[in-house]
């Protein structure tokens, strides 16, 4: 594999596991809703995620297109948030950086490896 598609790959690696990170600590930590809702709430941000970290891991391209698209739920869900006052605001800007990078690390690593 070459320069570009690897970067790409590794992008996607770090904003997956980023954005996992993220929503993990802010739904346990740093601004945690009801508590009976955390666990649902982890369970439905989370979830999708980490069904494909597998998948991203090792690189396969069905993965990296499907997680691209699920990727973009992650961006409206920050864009909803971001003028949120106080700690909330910062953490979907953050949200949104991460899933667009997600996007565009598994979207380039697709073209890219496949025209190999």
């Amino acid at each position: 594999m070459s320069a570009l598609p690897r970067l790409a790959h590794r992008t996607a690696i770090v904003a997956q596991l980023g954005l996992i990170a993220l929503l993990l600590s802010w739904l346990t930590w740093l601004a945690p809703p009801n508590p009976a809702l955390v666990a649902p709430l982890v369970l439905l941000g989370v979830g999708p995620l980490a069904a494909g970290v597998r998948g991203i891991l090792y690189g396969r391209h069905y993965t990296c297109a499907w997680t691209s698209l699920v990727s973009m739920g992650y961006f409206i869900h920050g864009v909803a948030y971001v003028t949120t006052p106080g700690i909330t605001g910062w953490l979907a800007g953050l949200e949104i950086v991460l899933s667009l990078a997600l996007f565009t690390g598994c979207v380039t690593y697709v073209r890219l490896s496949r025209a190999q």
